[in-house]
């Protein structure tokens, strides 16, 4: 009986959407060239097909998205209101230091939010920060999880290191349901951010595959086969 039973338990679980726990880790690297890299828009929002980046352009809303794991948005604000406008962030090849494809504000503040999909957490691990032309400048940086104004990470003050190594935030392990958004500004038109770090942890749906459907038809049909012999 219990060969009956537990392929027949198995594939219930299964066919139910049983979850098991999951862990992924990402990179958002804009671009390891030259050449530059095709992850640009010809929209100011950012939103349509992919494009060849040129300087100056504006950055794909699309890039970093994975279904049903994670999206990601990257957001021009006003810098007198701090209100998102209607532009993505803008991309860079060179000059930040020791990096290659950045991101920038057009306005001097940007946000770039991460946001996990339902029932998932992420936690932003590590970034960079690096200043145009290859020298050292001063930023205000927070690191929010959505929703809530306090932050969970904040930093003001110098960036960069000339023609050396960008600024590294890293070891941050800043965790969150909603979501994490990076926030930098004062400066974000000369301050460019690169080679964000994140894991997106939780729960995923078993996908049943052809050959579970096949386990619980066949498990079934022997239930009903032992249970035919006692009723005889």
């Amino acid at each position: 009986m219990k060969q009956v039973v537990v392929p027949i338990a198995l594939a219930v679980a299964a066919l139910c959407g049983q979850s098991t726990l999951a862990a992924q880790t990402y990179t958002l690297d804009f671009g390891t060239g030259p050449p530059t890299p095709t992850l640009c828009s010809a929209a100011v929002s950012g939103i349509g097909p992919l494009t060849l980046c040129s300087i100056g352009a504006n950055f794909n809303q699309s890039y970093g998205d994975v279904a049903g794991v994670v999206n990601v948005a990257y957001t021009e604000v006003n810098q007198t209101g701090g209100v998102p406008t209607a532009s993505s962030l803008r991309w860079w090849d060179s000059n930040y230091n020791n990096l290659y494809g950045v991101l920038y504000s057009n306005s001097s503040w940007a946000w770039i939010d991460l946001l996990p999909a339902a029932g998932k957490t992420l936690t932003l691990n590590s970034f960079l920060l690096g200043a145009w032309v290859n020298t050292t400048r001063n930023t205000n940086l927070a690191v929010y999880s959505i929703g809530s104004s306090s932050p969970l990470f904040s930093f003001v003050g110098p960036v960069g290191n000339g023609s050396g190594p960008a600024t590294t935030f890293g070891g941050l392990n800043l965790s969150s349901s909603t979501g994490i958004r990076i926030e930098w500004r004062n400066d974000a038109f000369n301050v460019g951010i690169d080679d964000i770090n994140f894991t997106v942890s939780g729960a995923a749906s078993v996908v049943p595959e052809p050959g579970t459907w096949a386990l619980m038809i066949t498990g079934l049909g022997m239930l009903g086969v032992v249970a035919r012999r006692r009723r005889v």
